[in-house]
């Protein structure tokens, strides 16, 4: 999905909102051909670098927000 990017995506570091791993969140966007893939935990900043780092090494661009609107 080139040019495709979630823009609301809650990792396990979000608390009570999601389950997964920043690196697997990375890994699955990855395998799908997405160029970037988004970050919206609340509540924390303790997935930020987890998934900056994951980003990376899987080859998409993170994009990060932290917080309420």
């Amino acid at each position: 999905m080139p040019g495709f990017t979630h823009l609301h995506t809650a990792s396990g570091c979000s608390l009570r909102y999601g389950a997964s791993h920043p690196e697997r969140l990375a890994a699955r966007a990855a395998e799908r051909g997405m160029d970037a893939l988004a970050l919206t935990d609340r509540d924390t900043l303790a997935g930020t670098i987890r998934f900056a780092k994951a980003c990376a090494k899987a080859g998409s661009a993170p994009c990060r927000r932290e917080g309420r609107p």
